[in-house]
């Protein structure tokens, strides 16, 4: 299963067992009152294979397809569905330390999504920006499969997030 981690606002919060039938349990708390969420995709570096249309047509169709228990798309939302794609080739003879003939080359890094919330914290004057949901998943699929390997973790993180954004709103 997907490792879930929680940014700033609620980092270190653990579900609390024996809490009452139907409570939220902290890992989807900061996603309650989310309606509107604009999409933003950072790839870093660039990855031939995976133009950013692709992803974000993808991530947009099964946020369309779960409402209405997923927030509506709106690119001027100030919280964010940030998609970021840090996926590097790396040569067999990197990844061992030295070179073998007929070494591949592999797409090695992580896939991650974040939902970002302003919020306001005791003590400082103005919101800020905080994450207060995230998945990550690691790839490591030969270079030439690497494009579809961070396609399906793209959905499959987006539709983690639909689950949990439900189970925030208690569905």
């Amino acid at each position: 299963m997907i490792s879930r981690l929680l940014g700033a606002a609620v980092a270190g919060a653990l579900l609390v067992a024996g809490a009452p039938a139907g409570a939220v349990d902290e890992a989807v708390r900061g996603l309650q009152g989310l309606r509107r969420v604009g999409v933003d995709i950072t790839f870093s570096p660039a990855h031939p294979g995976v133009p950013v249309e692709d992803v974000q047509g993808r991530m947009e169709e099964i946020l369309r397809a779960a409402l209405p228990q997923a927030p509506a798309l709106d690119p001027r939302s100030v919280d964010r569905l940030r998609l970021t794609v840090a996926v590097r080739a790396l040569s067999t003879s990197e990844l061992r330390g030295f070179y073998l003939p007929f070494s591949g080359v592999y797409g090695v890094g992580v896939v991650r999504l974040a939902v970002e919330r302003m919020v306001t914290l005791t003590g400082i004057v103005a919101p800020v920006r905080a994450v207060v949901w995230q998945a990550e998943r690691a790839t490591k699929a030969a270079w030439r499969g690497s494009a579809d390997e961070i396609l399906g973790i793209a959905e499959d993180l987006t539709e983690d997030f639909v689950e949990d954004y439900r189970r925030a709103l208690g569905r």
